[in-house]
Parts: structure tokens; sequence; C-alpha cells
């Protein structure tokens, strides 16, 4: 049985419109970790917070940019949920198949704009759709997936690759799926190195 892809589930959510948000959200969190400063006091508790709303600037900065008008914001506190069409979707950190009680809440708005959906298969009803974002013990992104909860179970669960945004293939924290074969690099003493009576080498 093929595994069903985000757009199966709704056709706002396409594979381009998905990796766009992933790279903001990637972009932000890596900004972070290069102001992350130990000496000045960082530790992961603010790094966290930085990261998150690094994300959550670059987002709301999109959404209001006009360049990217699928994108929309419902709510614009830090709770943030925003739109890829007319998917409401929120973010965490943390394994796609382990999400918190926090993570599964669900606000108002986005089960108002669930409710108006058209979804194009009935296992789609209801889902809570998230960015999982899994980093490792420094920080670093090791990979985000695109998950869809019907309750505490990932009914979807979707690696996001970034051959298309990030400029390398595979997904991030993954085997990439191609090979690039390079040329040996050319080894030897430069020719223009100047010697100490001033002669050029050859």
């Amino acid at each position: 049985m093929t595994e069903l892809t985000p757009w199966d589930y709704h056709p706002d959510l396409t594979e381009e419109r998905l990796c766009a948000v992933a790279s903001m959200i990637v972009d932000g969190r890596h900004s972070a970790l290069e102001r992350y400063d130990e000496a000045a006091g960082d530790n992961s508790w603010t790094h966290g917070c930085r990261a998150f709303q690094f994300g959550r600037f670059r987002i709301l900065n999109a959404a209001d940019s006009g360049s990217y008008p699928w994108l929309s914001v419902i709510d614009r506190t830090l709770q943030l949920v925003f739109k890829i069409g007319e998917v409401p979707v929120r973010i965490y950190k943390g394994m796609p198949d382990e999400p918190t009680s926090r993570t599964l809440r669900q606000s108002f708005g986005e089960l108002n704009q669930l409710g108006l959906l058209l979804l194009r298969d009935e296992k789609a009803q209801d889902l809570a759709y998230r960015f999982a974002v899994e980093t490792d013990v420094d920080g670093a992104v090791l990979a985000v997936s695109f998950v869809g909860f019907h309750g505490d179970t990932a009914i979807l669960n979707w690696n996001v690759p970034f051959d298309s945004t990030l400029g390398f293939t595979g997904t991030v924290g993954r085997e990439a799926s191609e090979i690039v074969k390079l040329d040996p690099p050319s080894v030897g003493v430069r020719s223009d190195r100047k010697r100490d009576d001033g002669a050029t080498g050859s």
C-alpha cells in the first residue's frame, strides 16, 4: 500500500509550500544557534526560546510580505497558528511520533478552521497538523517532519525534503538519495610562487 503524502490529505499542502515553511523554521533555528553564547549566560532554555521566536518571526514576516499568498496567520501570539492555504498548522520541537499534550492542544481558531476544510480523505478529518523539528544536543536541526495527529496517533508522518529549498539532496538528518561524483583535486606546488632570489618557479 502506497503511503499517503500531505497533498493526498489536502491539495493546499504541496511539497513546495511545506519545504518553504520548513526552510524558514530551519533558518530561524540555525540563526539562533549562531548567536548562542554560553559565556554570556545562554543555556538550552534561552536557546529554545530564541530558536522558536526566530522561526516564528520568519513565518510572520513571510505571511505579511505578500510574497507567499498561500501563507496566512490565525494566531500571532507565542502559540503561533498559521495556515498553509486553508490548513491550520503549528510547530513543535520533538520526535514526530512522540507528541506532548501541549503539542496536541488545539485552539478555537484552529478547530474552527479545521471544520471548514474540504478534505480528500476521510482519514484527514479532525487531524492536528504540525511541523515536528528534531534537533541534536547542541540544537542543530537533524530533521523536520510534517505530521497529522488524530488524538495522539500520527496518521500522517512525512519527512520534509530539502533539495529544492536548502540546496542539497535528501532530507535533513537523512542519507542523501543521490551520490555526486567529483573529479579528483589537482595537487602540486603553485607555479607562480616566488623563490627567494625573486624568480618565479616553473
